[in-house]
């Protein structure tokens, strides 16, 4: 397993393609706080907190695109065959995956929060905001990790870059576009979709009672997990009927 982890990690490394495209991922969220700050978008009501996390649905989007190509991207490519050769188990080259792709999310997740809320500090007038809790934006690290986490079942599932990335940008964006429709499912779907997690857990936004998960915050974010968890089982399942 470990050494089955490891060289999946060393994909991440090593592999052009994969470091520069999770380095422009981890850029996401700092570059839209930025605008959002520079350019006033910041109510008063906000934090600098709450400012670092004004990008995270653009940073949900772009990990959750990103872990769904590569995974995806191994079947296009052909390297899945090397991948199935070299590590015949298919449960350990499963959860090596998994866990390779969780492991370099949360550095970049990470990485990306810190960077977002230093970027904020020094644009922002004296005295404007607060600092709020910076220990909040370990929510949008839950939240990217459980999104990278469903990105890469997709791309196994599908074996399809252009497919895992409409199913992830439709999984994110949907919910809250087409919340009308949801009825009285609204504040559970809508409540527990990872962008309205990240803003329930950062704060300095307020959500309307129908987009609240009513359960409360941190039920919402179990939720959220859970779907990531049978999502993953899902992913699972055909990637050892259809690969096994």
């Amino acid at each position: 397993m470990t050494s089955a982890w490891r060289a999946e990690l060393l994909k991440f490394a090593t592999v052009r393609g994969q470091w520069i495209s999770a380095i422009l991922v981890v850029l996401a969220i700092p570059v839209i706080s930025f605008l959002v700050v520079a350019t006033g978008g910041l109510s008063s009501g906000q934090t600098s907190t709450s400012g670092a996390a004004t990008g995270a649905l653009a940073g949900l989007l772009a990990f959750g695109v990103w872990s769904a190509t590569i995974a995806a991207g191994e079947y296009a490519q052909g390297t899945m065959v090397t991948s199935l050769m070299t590590v015949p188990r298919r449960s350990i080259l499963y959860v090596a995956k998994l866990g390779a792709t969780a492991a370099t999310t949360a550095v970049g997740a990470i990485v990306s929060a810190v960077i977002a809320l230093l970027v904020v500090l020094g644009v922002r007038a004296p005295g404007t905001y607060g600092l709020g809790n910076p220990a909040a934006l370990f929510g949008v690290v839950i939240a990217l990790i459980t999104v990278a986490v469903i990105g890469v079942s997709v791309g196994l599932i599908t074996r399809s870059p252009s497919a895992s990335i409409t199913i992830v940008v439709v999984a994110l964006l949907l919910p809250k576009a087409a919340s009308s429709l949801l009825g009285g499912l609204q504040p559970w779907i809508v409540g527990a979709s990872p962008g309205t997690v990240v803003t329930e857990i950062v704060g300095g936004t307020h959500l309307p009672t129908n987009q609240t998960f009513p359960a409360g915050t941190w039920a919402a974010a179990l939720t959220m997990l859970g779907v990531a968890a049978v999502v993953a089982v899902g992913g699972a399942v055909a990637f050892f009927r259809r690969d096994g």
